[in-house]
């Protein structure tokens, strides 16, 4: 939460605490304030919560010292502030509207949505670590299935390069064959013509 969502809700936990006790000072019906405690309890916890996860490194990041120091002041002054409301409401219910009962009902639900959000909020990390390990492994197949494809491809590029050249090798041994042949062939015949000159010039 940022400092400005930390303050929307320490004032409205405020709120909902001067809207109870001015209903309870009139003598209102306390199950009539049901919306109120929600609104406070909500508030306040948020604002607890946000004193825990300021232990956290992850929270730390991208923030100086100066606004660090800051944002824990202020969490710590409401968060205290509203414990001792918590604990003034509790007193009033108890003592002046004489109900004890409703705060520990409001006290055991507001214990089991603690318990099931934990729980939720448990599942959604497991969830959130699992999908992670998922991208992990894709992302190492990926990169192998192109390493891969970056080493046949290699070795593909290799067997043309070497066909090539031995492609090239016999084309050059193959003209030098044709060349050779020619050559002698030519010779012979000079053989050929020479012999017959000398045996023309042999019979005149």
């Amino acid at each position: 939460m940022d400092p400005i969502t930390i303050g929307l809700a320490f004032t409205a936990a405020q709120a909902a605490v001067s809207h109870i006790k001015q209903a309870i000072a009139l003598g209102k019906d306390i199950n009539s304030l049901v919306g109120q405690f929600s609104k406070f309890f909500d508030s306040a916890d948020s604002i607890h919560r946000e004193k825990i996860k300021q232990r956290s490194k992850g929270i730390r990041l991208g923030k100086t010292d100066s606004e660090l120091g800051k944002e824990a002041l202020q969490i710590a002054m409401h968060s205290d502030a509203l414990r001792e409301a918590e604990r003034q409401l509790k007193d009033m219910i108890i003592w002046q509207v004489g109900k004890p009962q409703i705060w520990e009902d409001m006290i055991k639900e507001r214990t089991r949505l603690f318990k099931e959000r934990a729980e939720a909020e448990k599942e959604e990390a497991k969830r959130e670590v699992e999908r992670k390990k998922k991208v992990a492994k894709q992302c190492m197949f990926a990169m192998c299935f192109v390493g891969f494809s970056m080493f046949v491809f290699c070795i593909i590029m290799g067997g043309v390069a070497f066909y090539g050249t031995l492609e090239e090798k016999r084309l050059i041994e193959e003209k030098n064959t044709k060349a050779h042949m020619i050559r002698y062939q030519q010779a012979k015949m000079r053989e050929i013509e020479q012999k017959k000159e000398l045996d023309n010039y042999a019979k005149n």
